[in-house]
């Protein structure tokens, strides 16, 4: 548990950087240590990369703007970084997880921030997370876990890309190319590939029952608005539109943390 907190407190420090990370990869700029507002990406003061500070900065153009995706990036950073501590300990299994979670969380804010699952992200992830699988699995004695991992690789992304053929407006490219990688490390838990399906099917389920609950509170909520309220930011007014990345990675996050990894039973 301490080692789990520890790396919560890691994560919340870390998420600031990943942040940026959100910027960069959408704008498609060289890194650079700078905080920018989510609304008008104004440049944001370097006390933008104190964790929680960050969340009661406001934007220098316009205070109204909205913040929300700081305090997310942060929280959300601490909570994988402690489910990975909580289920993997310091443990050769735990590094391609936490480096797994840090893409996570850039995916999962782009989603929400710019309905956006970008394949600088996806495809990198899922040709690394592979090799990670079969460099790693052998020397420390989890050679069973490949077959259950890209067996977990194979059934999310059969299903997401069938789901995208029938009904392409229903199901993303971006959801397609991210399930496999979920799917991977989901799958990487177990040394069963029976087992491996039925982990990734749970995750799978748990995905898309949030995304289904969360995303018709969402629509009824749009709905009841006035539209003025979305007068001056037309931008906002997605009624019934909310992203299914963020709630599959949900949906593996929280299977990870329900599974003992059988490489250390």
């Amino acid at each position: 548990m301490q080692f789990a907190l520890v790396l919560a407190a890691l994560g919340l420090l870390a998420g600031p950087f990943l942040g940026i990370a959100v910027d960069r990869v959408v704008d498609r700029e060289k890194p650079k240590l700078t905080h920018r507002c989510q609304r008008c990406q104004a440049t944001l003061p370097t006390a933008a990369l104190v964790p929680i500070r960050s969340w009661f900065l406001r934007c220098p153009t316009n205070p109204s703007h909205p913040r929300w995706r700081y305090p997310l990036t942060d929280i959300s950073t601490a909570a994988m970084f402690f489910v990975a501590g909580w289920r993997f300990g310091l443990t050769w299994q735990l590094w391609p997880y936490l480096a797994l979670f840090a893409v996570l969380v850039v995916l999962l804010v782009t989603d929400l921030e710019h309905h956006l699952l970008i394949d600088d992200l996806t495809l990198p992830a899922l040709g690394l997370g592979s090799l990670g699988v079969l460099l790693l699995s052998t020397p420390n004695g989890f050679a069973d876990g490949m077959w259950p991992a890209f067996a977990g690789a194979g059934f999310l992304g059969f299903f997401f890309l069938a789901s995208h053929l029938i009904y392409p407006d229903g199901m993303g490219l971006g959801d397609v190319k991210l399930a496999p990688t979920l799917g991977l490390f989901v799958g990487w838990m177990t040394n069963d590939v029976l087992n491996s399906l039925r982990l990734s099917l749970w995750a799978m389920i748990t995905g898309l029952l949030l995304g289904g609950v969360i995303g018709l509170a969402y629509r009824t909520w749009a709905r009841r608005q006035p539209e003025e309220r979305f007068a001056h930011h037309p931008e906002d007014w997605i009624p019934g539109e909310v992203p299914l990345g963020p709630f599959l990675v949900a949906g593996a996050v929280i299977v990870i943390g329900a599974t003992a990894p059988a490489a250390l039973a």
